[in-house]
């Protein structure tokens, strides 16, 4: 494989097609020349994040990607990447139909696309439906370069990331990117890598924080690395507020490193108890197939933080979902197998449970909802009351006629707003 791509060129089957494309490689920006390369010779990159959770998904389900049939490994990849933005690819493949590849991509000399999986996809379409005899432009990037993984990955990112308007990933399989390149395989920090994507550190501290949440979760229900189950419950809203509401809750806490090693035990142990509750919380509050009322778990999680964490039921609420969450982590413990199917299996056998769980928290979230209101008063009076403090009766006494007369007007509307509140109290 390796100088496949060179060799092509050499023998003049790859063409050089008139053309330069700028990259940025190694911090030097240059136009790189542009060859038209047969489809055949090409091929997916199986790292790339927008397709992590369909390749999950397909391992998992006993298969395996195999190179070394090309053609039934890019016929594999080929249907991810149509299924990851569907109308886009159709776009595309309408654009290029009818005036060309206009956005040359690039490609490593075995033939692995960095970047144009989906402009490759729609050549690969219109070659198989229209019976065109189409070729890949791209950049042919060689041994000559001497290209790291990093600096493979540092392009990857710049050229998926950081050009102007570039297709947004789904968020999960964002996640999945996030967490490899920076938790698992430690290739940038996290300053590295939002330079790299155009994203603030604040952003990417973020997105690691979700990642590492999701990949928790993942082990809670006994599936570890099945990120497409992430990606299938749409798992990015709920984990962005269960960060706010873990750490939130726990100070001193950073779902990234908290484990066994966390010098605290008893905010681990906090920690461990409210994580597994929200994560039982958002299986029981799950929409199911058949069920008639729709979910949105991001609000639902949401308010769990707002009317049960922050207020004085939160242990009460902790309390009662201890079985519920027990039955479900042992539920999900006792599968051979987690997949999406199985979520659903488990989902319908744990019904009784589920259904108490719905009861508790909704129990528990009108209580705060109640709870909040009640205080309401008590909040707005002393933002009045801090208001009123900070007027200095100096300068009161300095006020000239016409301000004085006016000052006297709002004075007197606060008197009679006050004079109803101490009635209301006293009924």
């Amino acid at each position: 494989m390796k100088n496949k791509l060179r060799k092509l060129v050499e023998e003049n089957i790859a063409t050089d097609s008139g053309s330069t494309r700028k990259l940025t490689i190694k911090g030097e920006t240059k136009p790189y020349k542009v060859y038209r390369f047969p489809l055949n010779a090409c091929y997916y990159n199986d790292a790339n994040g927008r397709i992590a959770t369909y390749i999950s998904e397909y391992i998992a389900n006993g298969n395996t990607l195999d190179k070394e049939n090309l053609e039934q490994y890019n016929g594999v990849l080929e249907e991810f990447v149509y299924a990851s933005n569907k109308k886009a690819l159709d776009n595309t493949k309408n654009n290029i139909s009818r005036i060309g590849q206009r956005v040359a991509g690039v490609v490593l000399d075995d033939g692995r696309i960095l970047d144009g999986n989906r402009r490759f996809t729609a050549l690969r379409k219109i070659n198989r439906e229209e019976g065109k005899d189409v070729y890949f432009e791209a950049v042919l990037l060689d041994g000559s370069h001497g290209l790291t993984q990093r600096d493979i990955k540092q392009l990857e990112l710049n050229l998926q990331h950081a050009e102007e308007r570039p297709l947004e990933y789904d968020p999960i399989d964002n996640l999945v990117d996030v967490y490899r390149d920076l938790i698992e395989n430690t290739l940038f920090t996290e300053v590295e890598y939002a330079e790299n994507t155009n994203k603030s550190k604040s952003d990417v501290t973020l997105l690691m924080k979700k990642a590492s949440l999701m990949v928790q979760f993942l082990q809670f229900i006994n599936a570890e690395g099945k990120f497409y189950i992430a990606r299938d419950l749409a798992l990015d809203g709920p984990l962005q507020e269960m960060v706010r509401i873990l750490e939130g809750h726990i100070k001193g806490i950073d779902v990234r490193t908290v484990g066994e090693s966390h010098p605290n035990k008893r905010e681990l142990a906090d920690y461990i108890q409210l994580r597994n509750t929200l994560f039982a919380s958002l299986l029981s509050k799950r929409k199911l197939a058949g069920d008639e009322k729709s979910s949105d778990l991001t609000r639902e999680v949401r308010e769990i933080g707002q009317f049960i964490v922050k207020t004085a039921n939160r242990q009460e609420f902790l309390e009662e979902m201890e079985e519920v969450v027990e039955d479900i982590y042992e539920t999900f413990k006792e599968q051979e197998k987690v997949d999406a199917k199985t979520i659903a299996t488990v989902g319908k056998e744990l019904s009784e449970v589920r259904e108490k769980a719905q009861n508790v928290i909704e129990n528990f979230v009108e209580d705060g909802r109640i709870g909040v209101a009640k205080a309401k008063p008590i909040q707005s009076l002393n933002k009045v009351y801090k208001e009123l403090d900070g007027i200095r009766i100096d300068q009161v006494k300095r006020m000239d006629a016409p301000t004085e007369a006016e000052f006297l007007k709002v004075y007197e509307e606060v008197q009679q707003k006050f004079e109803e509140i101490r009635k209301a109290i006293n009924v």
